[in-house]
């Protein structure tokens, strides 16, 4: 598990539609955020926010649920 820090690096990319946001503690990517450029509320902001949720915890070694 890694504790995450305050503030750590983040990259933001434009992939077609969506906003992917990675961000990384001593190089190594911790979490991701995605986003669609439209509106906020919508069935698919829930499903790419519990995306982002379940790629993040995977990533810090806290497995998935």
């Amino acid at each position: 598990m890694i504790d995450l820090p305050t503030r750590r690096e983040c990259v933001t990319e434009d992939v077609g539609p969506f906003s992917v946001a990675v961000g990384f503690v001593d190089g190594r990517p911790c979490e991701v955020f995605v986003t669609k450029r439209d509106k906020t509320g919508t069935d698919l902001d829930g499903i790419l926010y519990e995306l982002g949720v379940a790629v993040s915890k995977i990533m810090q070694g806290k497995g998935r649920g």
